[in-house]
């Protein structure tokens, strides 16, 4: 409908309908090759996966001879690889820091999003949580691994937990108390007038009328973990104990490289977050754009 009316509003004048056609045209040509720069690796690195390393170093854009899954193999079921042993420590890792993380910006971005609770400093310690968005996080690394040296917490998966959670809860719970905000508090006054406590309330009306943006936030950070090395191949030096990131740095490293294996393990590496993706691509916009038309 909206179509047909475009059309019949520009049939009688050419120019106007040259100038929309040109400014659709300036807008997709643009957006084409943003996607074409972002797809090609993407699309290499799949065809690199099914090649052998030999073959990656004398023509490295070359197509698979056969559609071989042996570099597939060798890494999920090769014991000198271990690969299976570094996935799982990454789904530890990130679930463990995503319970808490999730836990804690939930209770504090309803905390901070809702009116009626008030205490003392609330505005002070909101502007500190928002300050430190802006720090980055490579001035705490030297803090952070000298504290968990301390509490003998070095190659355990709490050390990666603790530390995910805590620099995810700032944007966590900012984002949480933006969605909370926005949620009518006549919903508040119904559910203590059945005879609700505060943590019921929180519990069983507000919460999930904000799954939204816990989707958000469980998608974003787990992306954030799961592709996190920095601290990964910091606080955990035990081989038994790496995380799928940084067990990927054995492929490819200053005394040989295997091509092939690296670009399988790339393939399977992403493939969580990618159906994760699929799944909570809606919820993402929506959470992430809440209370942006807030009147």
């Amino acid at each position: 409908m909206a179509s047909y009316s475009q059309t019949h509003k520009y049939k009688g004048d050419p120019l106007r309908r040259i100038q929309t056609t040109s400014g659709k045209i300036a807008i997709s040509i643009p957006l084409m090759l943003v996607t074409l720069m972002v797809l090609i690796p993407f699309v290499w690195m799949i065809i690199m996966s099914f090649r052998t390393t030999g073959d990656i170093l004398n023509n490295p854009f070359g197509l698979p001879k056969t559609l071989d899954f042996e570099n597939y193999r060798r890494l999920l079921f090769d014991p000198e690889i271990g690969f299976g042993r570094y996935f799982l420590n990454s789904i530890v890792v990130c679930s463990g820091a995503l319970v808490v993380s999730l836990s804690l910006s939930t209770l504090g971005g309803y905390g901070f999003g809702r009116s009626r609770y008030k205490f003392k400093f609330r505005g002070w310690v909101f502007n500190l949580l928002l300050f430190s968005l802006m720090l980055p996080p490579q001035i705490f690394y030297i803090p952070q691994f000298t504290m968990l040296s301390r509490l003998g917490l070095l190659n355990t998966y709490w050390s990666l937990i603790l530390i995910y959670a805590a620099t995810a809860l700032p944007v966590s719970t900012y984002l949480m108390s933006t969605y909370f905000s926005q949620l009518p508090s006549e919903l508040e006054d119904a559910s203590q007038i059945d005879g609700c406590s505060h943590w019921q309330t929180f519990l069983h009306v507000m919460l999930p009328l904000a799954r939204p943006a816990i989707l958000t936030v469980i998608l974003l950070n787990f992306m954030n973990f799961w592709n996190e090395l920095l601290l990964a191949i910091t606080l955990i030096t035990d081989p038994k104990m790496r995380t799928i990131q940084a067990a990927m740095m054995m492929f490819v490293g200053e005394h040989g490289a295997d091509y092939s294996i690296a670009a399988s393990s790339l393939v399977l590496s992403m493939l969580p977050t990618l159906i994760l993706y699929l799944i909570m691509s809606d919820k993402l916009i929506e959470g992430l754009t809440a209370g942006a038309v807030k009147g």
